[in-house]
């Protein structure tokens, strides 16, 4: 016996092929690192640093996320996402009142993060546990849940930065009249079961998994989680830009302040572009076209923050002579901050002596050189 915890929560996940078929990715080695480089001492957190810090890493048996991509084409389950999740979650009792997973449609994708522990939970509440004003917990159940909680919160933002950076997907800024925010956590052992409704919608940004290049996403875990202890604060800032379906043009600023967090402070915007150019460009036509981007972006950001006027996807901007939707701009500035944090990452893993995502001086001048 064992005890097995799941965050069951919509994605907007494609797959490349177009197929439904689950795609299940390891992360139990991953998820011990990160504990035994004691990620909670890290400035911030995306769980809960007292959860993290109490779970004991020999009680981990194993870890894991199971997605299964949105569905495109081919014969129609409208039952599709209620089929998986009591296949996968066995059917969830009635008075534990979880089933707005019931209205989501059946073309969303679903994620379920998964971690199973050695050890049973024995004091989890059953139906004559639950009464008109509320159900009673036995002592120690609801420090139970949070511990639990806050590994799979810090578990899943660390694979869907992992996605992102192997993934990073352009696709159009879609304002939803009813946007998913959904989700719940389960807790079973002991053949009883708890689940209480934890909604996200981390998950819901549009990536297309390339099956092919799945060897991509366990690299960028794999160095991700030697580093994931320190205080990657681009990282975070990062997320916020791509938190959710319902981006806008304000979330461009936080793909700008991700970009100037892995710069010293007192560096230039022109020395932040220039760096970029550096960086990713092998030709001057491919330089030209990513300055005139980069110039456009911290145009709209200076725009936005001095209140000189507000930016809607739809608008129109010049750039190189053109005229594109100012939307382009962020997907483009995505592209280039993803490719951008994976070269401050290489760097780091390569330097046991820095602890942080940053460029310097010193790499300014050696990309200089080094293109003579």
């Amino acid at each position: 016996m064992s005890t097995i915890s799941r965050w069951v929560i919509p994605c907007f996940f494609t797959d490349g092929n177009h197929k439904t078929s689950p795609i299940e990715f390891d992360l139990t080695d991953y998820l011990k690192i990160i504990l035994s480089n004691e990620v909670w001492n890290r400035k911030f957190n995306y769980g809960s640093s007292y959860g993290l810090k109490n779970t004991e890493i020999s009680n981990i048996k194993c870890a894991s996320v199971v997605i299964y991509p949105r569905f495109i084409s081919g014969y129609v389950d409208t039952e599709r996402i209620s089929m998986l999740i009591e296949e996968n979650c066995g059917k969830l009792p009635n008075y534990l009142r979880i089933g707005s997973y019931k209205e989501w449609s059946f073309h969303n994708g679903l994620a379920i993060v998964k971690i199973e522990y050695i050890n049973t939970t024995a004091n989890i509440p059953t139906k004559k546990d639950f009464t008109d004003f509320g159900p009673n917990f036995k002592e120690g159940f609801i420090d139970t849940c949070h511990q639990h909680f806050a590994i799979l919160k810090e578990l899943s933002t660390f694979f869907i930065t992992g996605l992102h950076l192997s993934f990073p997907t352009t696709s159009v800024m879609e304002t939803r009249s009813n946007p998913i925010v959904d989700g719940f956590f389960q807790i079973s052992s002991l053949n009883k079961t708890y689940a209480v409704k934890k909604a996200n919608d981390s998950f819901m940004h549009e990536i297309l998994i390339e099956t092919n290049k799945l060897s991509n996403v366990e690299t960028n875990l794999k160095g991700l989680a030697a580093i994931w202890h320190y205080n990657l604060w681009p990282i975070k800032r990062y997320l916020f830009a791509v938190k959710s379906d319902q981006v806008t043009m304000d979330n461009l600023n936080d793909l700008i302040f991700a970009l100037e967090g892995l710069f010293e402070k007192s560096t230039s915007s022109e020395q932040i572009k220039t760096m970029c150019l550096l960086q990713l460009c092998s030709n001057a036509k491919e330089a030209k076209s990513l300055k005139e981007i980069l110039d456009a972006a911290f145009r709209i950001r200076n725009d936005i923050a001095h209140g000189e006027r507000s930016y809607e996807s739809h608008d129109y901007i010049k750039v190189g002579g053109k005229e594109i939707l100012a939307e382009k701009i962020y997907w483009k500035m995505k592209t280039i901050v993803t490719l951008m944090i994976i070269k401050a990452i290489d760097k780091l893993l390569k330097n046991e002596q820095i602890k942080n995502l940053r460029f310097n001086n010193d790499d300014f001048i050696e990309l200089i050189f080094s293109k003579r």
